[in-house]
């Protein structure tokens, strides 16, 4: 059994022939489209790091410094002793895994108990994201942690920035706990599905359509589209 992340998770939300081209064909990927997309992301979770913990208390998990094991290993021992918020905690069971971008402890009865938060760089929540949120929900209930509630941070349209570093409300949260939480036999099934999708010895055979665009542009749409009949004068051209 293959540890899927949950990127790998989505792209077979989006299509099983996407997971598999990932996984045996990635030479094939075009992320010409993607480079801004993840520039935007990386500095809004700069930006969210300084907002969550302003003390500078929180531990940054660096999975490309610490590799794998060690991530998850620090993870753990965060997650037990909840001193301070976590960023890129790592989440895993058998055949899936996760980066969460902030796990915040909650103190409430003497109880360790944590708040996750999906930062996102759009303005409003997609449905994707839910997705993406109940992934990580199930996984990190699946690990044992006491999960009080988790929900989408996204960027509020509304926000000033002053000036001094200061981006205190650029974000909106919006709870998902109960919706996340209620979605953990789907989660089980996009990762037996997705086992089973990667698993396959040839490439699926799946005609192209919406799913190409929806939710992501694909980055094998080039590939799937090669042998497709080229059109001089498409019907989209018209007004």
């Amino acid at each position: 059994m293959r540890q899927l992340s949950k990127s790998k998770l989505i792209a077979f939300r989006q299509c099983p022939k996407r997971l598999w081209l990932e996984l045996h064909r990635p030479e094939l990927r075009d992320d010409s489209a993607s480079e801004s997309v993840f520039r935007i992301g990386n500095e809004v979770g700069e930006v969210a790091r300084r907002v969550y913990d302003p003390e500078g208390a929180g531990t940054l998990i660096d999975v490309g410094e610490t590799g794998y094991e060690e991530a998850f290993r620090l993870t753990e021992a965060l997650l037990g002793e909840g001193d301070g918020p976590v960023f890129e905690a790592g989440l895993r069971v058998e055949g899936a895994l996760a980066f969460a971008d902030v796990m915040i402890p909650l103190h409430s009865d003497g109880t360790e108990a944590w708040r996750l938060l999906e930062v996102k760089s759009t303005t409003g929540v997609k449905d994707y994201h839910r997705e993406d949120l109940a992934i990580q929900a199930y996984l990190a209930s699946a690990m044992g942690v006491n999960l009080e509630s988790c929900g989408i941070a996204h960027i509020n349209n509304a926000f000033v920035y002053e000036g001094d570093g200061d981006y205190r409300g650029l974000f909106h949260e919006e709870d998902l706990t109960e919706e996340s939480l209620s979605l953990a036999n789907d989660v089980e099934g996009w990762i037996a599905g997705a086992q089973v999708a990667a698993a396959l010895a040839d490439e699926p055979e799946l005609a192209m359509g919406d799913q190409c665009s929806d939710p992501f542009e694909c980055p094998f749409a080039a590939y799937c589209s090669r042998d497709e009949p080229v059109v001089g004068y498409p019907l989209s051209s018209l007004p």
